[in-house]
């Protein structure tokens, strides 16, 4: 399995890019893909999409955000503005805007990096993501998914500034569709969410986040955040295109190409 035991360490610099090429063939083109991984999880959790988007032109990039990942930040002292400013120094390193793809949690990430810098992102991608109006803060959202089997099943410490779920909610909120070995893979590596950025209202305009093009793309078997939930944020901030899965809240695991296609039309 390329790549994965370079998080048996731990530093402060973000995961290296895993460039396998596949013989798959690949539309041709120069996108610029950059995934952000979503609560719990670093840019590991990406290995599969990236040699079916790195191709013929195109980049594809997976980061790790504070205290997630390669990166040792104490959960305690993590911001929405940590987490914003991560991807904007990573922003700035292409000469034309990006495809930005954001996981669950990472939802919040995304509308404010639009809010503050929409002339580096050509689209927005929300993969069963938080799609929160201005104003609001994550949390309140989120609680309100009360079939939900990843809210009924999280270990809080609020003196050190974390959550996680409990171990044995692991494959029924995330991976009940995905092969054996990504289970395994994710018990090994999934890490403490921090408190704060949940928390933290979002202040968006029409003017910047607005103007950026949106996709969300569905996963009707989520249990994590369910398909219910996915479609009432979506009726509440409305995008520019929606997609559909049939896929757990990891189909960057369980139906990578399924994702990678999507991907792809844009």
């Amino acid at each position: 399995m390329p790549a994965l035991f370079l998080w048996a360490a731990c530093t402060n610099q973000p995961a290296n890019n895993m460039e396998k090429q596949t013989n798959e063939p690949t539309p041709k083109g120069d996108n610029h893909y950059v995934f952000v991984p979503g609560s719990f999880h670093g840019a590991w959790c990406w290995y599969k999409m990236q040699p079916l988007l790195h191709a013929n032109g195109n980049t594809c990039e997976a980061i790790d955000l504070p205290a997630h990942g390669q990166d040792c930040t104490a959960p305690a002292a993590v911001t929405l503005d940590d987490y914003v400013n991560t991807v904007g120094r990573v922003l700035e390193k292409y000469d034309k805007p990006v495809v930005l793809i954001g996981h669950s949690r990472t939802g919040i990430v995304l509308s404010a990096v639009a809010e503050r810098w929409p002339e580096k992102i050509e689209q927005l991608v929300y993969l069963c993501a938080f799609l929160i109006p201005n104003g609001e803060p994550m949390v309140a959202t989120a609680l309100t998914g009360t079939t939900s089997a990843l809210v009924s099943g999280l270990i809080f410490d609020h003196e050190a500034g974390w959550h996680i779920p409990k171990r044995e909610v692991y494959w029924d909120a995330f991976y009940h569709d995905c092969p054996p070995e990504d289970l395994a893979l994710a018990e090994a590596l999934l890490c403490k969410e921090p408190n704060g950025p949940v928390g933290t209202p979002l202040a968006l305009s029409a003017k910047r986040f607005g103007k950026v093009k949106k996709t969300y793309i569905f996963t009707t078997d989520d249990r994590a955040v369910t398909h219910g939930l996915q479609q009432k944020m979506v009726e509440r901030t409305p995008v520019d295109q929606t997609f559909t899965l049939q896929a757990s809240h990891s189909p960057f695991l369980s139906q990578p190409q399924a994702l990678a296609d999507i991907l792809l039309k844009k």
